[in-house]
C-alpha cells in the first residue's frame, strides 16, 4: 500500500471518531438545556448565542492554525478543552453558568473537523478528488454512534454526564490517531514567488469572487437546517413525547455514504451548479416535512435527504475552496466556510426560531425556514461565473 493511500485511510478514521463524538452532543445539547429548565424559545437564543461564539472560535482557530504550525497539537488541544467544558456542564444547573459554559464549548468544539479538512487540502494537495470518499469516514462514525446510542441508550440529554462520557471516551481514539497524520506543507503548494500574508484582513484578500458567492450560497442553505440541527430534536420531545433520538439522526449520515463516495463522479457529471441547486430543494422539501407531520414516518423517511440538503452543501463548498483559494491559507478559508454556515448561520436561525416560537409553534417556524434554500438557488444561477455553471 503506498504512502497517500495509508494516508487517506486515516484521515477516514479520524473523521469516524471525530464525528463519532460529536454524534453524542449534538443531538441531545438542546435537550440537555430543557433538561436544565429553559423552553424552547430560550434554548433557541441560547444556542443563538452559543452559535454565534462558535463563529469567532473557529474563525480564530483557522488564522492561529496557519501560523502556530502545530495543526496536530491544535486540534487535540481544542478536544481537550471542548472535554472539560463537557465535564463542568455535569456539575451545575444555576442558569447563568450553564449559559456561559454553552457559550465557550462553542468557540471550541466545531473547529477540530473543519480543522481537518484544512490539513487534509494542505498535507494532500494532489488528492482533492479522494475528499469525498475520505470524508465518509464521518458520515460512518455519526451514524454508527447514533445507532449505538439508539440501542444502548446511554446517552441522554436528562443525564449530561452521558453526554461527556460519550464524547470524551470517543475523543480519546480521535487523538490517537490524529498523530498518524501526516505533516502539512502548505508552503509547497503555493505559487513561485508568493508571500505568506500576515494579517487576518490581508489573507482573506487573498480570496476570490468565487468563494465569496459560495459562501453566501452555502449559508442560506445551512440557515434553513439550523431548523433540523437546533430545534429538530425539541420538537421530536415536544411534539412527539420522544428522548431517545439518536435513531433519526442516524438515518442522514447512512445516506451520505453514497453520496460522498461518489460526489467525485456526480460532480464531473452534474457539475457544481445543479447539484448545488438539487441540495437546496432538498433542504426547502425537508423542513417542509417537519412543518407538516403529524406522524413518526414522513419524519424518517425524509431524513435520506440530509444526503443532499448537507451532504451534497458540503462537498460543493469544500470542493470550491481545494480548487480556488491559496493552499497557505486554506486553514483559514475552510474555518471561516465552517463560521459561517455552521456559525453565522445557526446563530441567526436560533434567534429567528427562538422568537417564532415565542409566538407561534414548531410548524410555522419550519415553514419560515423552507424559504431560505430559493433565495440561494436564485442566487446559485444568478450569480455564479459559467466557467462553474457548466
Amino acid at each position: 500500500m503506498s504512502h497517500d493511500a495509508r494516508h487517506l485511510k486515516t484521515y477516514g478514521v479520524s473523521y469516524f471518531f471525530i464525528f463519532g463524538a460529536l454524534a453524542a452532543v449534538f443531538p441531545f445539547y438542546p435537550l440537555l438545556l430543557q433538561h436544565k429548565g429553559f423552553n424552547p424559545s430560550q434554548i433557541g437564543y441560547i444556542m443563538g448565542a452559543y452559535d454565534l461564539i462558535s463563529m469567532s472560535g473557529l474563525l480564530i482557530m483557522g488564522f492561529l492554525y496557519d501560523r502556530i504550525g502545530a495543526p496536530k497539537r491544535t486540534i487535540t488541544a481544542i478536544i481537550l478543552i471542548s472535554a472539560v467544558i463537557l465535564l463542568s456542564l455535569t456539575l451545575t444547573s444555576f442558569p447563568p453558568v450553564v449559559i456561559l459554559l454553552t457559550i465557550v464549548l462553542g468557540f471550541f468544539i466545531k473547529s477540530p473537523s473543519s480543522l481537518l479538512d484544512a490539513h487534509f487540502g494542505q498535507a494532500l494537495p494532489d488528492h482533492n478528488d479522494s475528499y469525498g470518499r475520505t470524508r465518509l469516514g464521518g458520515s460512518l462514525g455519526f451514524m454508527l454512534m447514533a445507532l449505538l446510542i439508539q440501542v444502548t441508550g446511554a446517552v441522554s440529554g436528562s443525564q449530561p454526564v452521558s453526554v461527556f462520557a460519550g464524547y470524551g471516551i470517543t475523543m480519546i481514539f480521535t487523538i490517537a490517531v490524529l498523530f498518524f497524520l501526516p505533516v502539512a506543507k502548505p508552503h509547497e503548494t503555493q505559487e513561485s514567488g508568493a508571500e505568506k500574508k500576515s494579517g487576518f484582513l490581508s489573507s482573506i484578500k487573498t480570496f476570490p469572487r468565487l468563494y465569496w458567492i459560495g459562501l453566501l450560497i452555502g449559508f442560506l442553505n445551512s440557515l434553513a437546517l439550523s431548523g433540523h440541527y437546533t430545534f429538530f430534536s425539541l420538537m421530536l420531545k415536544n411534539r412527539f413525547g420522544m428522548e431517545n433520538v439518536s435513531g433519526f439522526w442516524a438515518i442522514g449520515p447512512f445516506f451520505e455514504i453514497p453520496m460522498f463516495f461518489f460526489s467525485t463522479i456526480l460532480l464531473k457529471k452534474i457539475r457544481l451548479r445543479t447539484l448545488w441547486s438539487f441540495s437546496m430543494l432538498a433542504g426547502t422539501t425537508r423542513m417542509l416535512f417537519y412543518a407538516h407531520s403529524t406522524t413518526l414516518l414522513p419524519l424518517y423517511i425524509i431524513q435520506i435527504s440530509h444526503s443532499f440538503s448537507f451532504g451534497i452543501n458540503h462537498f460543493c463548498m469544500i470542493n470550491l475552496i481545494n480548487r480556488k483559494t491559496p493552499a497557505s491559507e486554506r486553514g483559514l478559508a475552510m474555518s471561516i466556510f465552517t463560521a459561517v454556515g455552521m456559525g453565522l448561520s445557526l446563530f441567526a436561525g436560533g434567534i429567528i426560531g427562538g422568537t417564532i416560537l415565542k409566538f407561534g409553534d414548531f410548524a410555522l417556524l419550519f415553514q419560515v425556514f423552507s424559504l431560505f434554500p430559493l433565495a440561494a438557488i436564485a442566487i446559485n444561477f444568478i450569480f455564479l461565473p459559467k466557467e462553474v455553471r457548466s
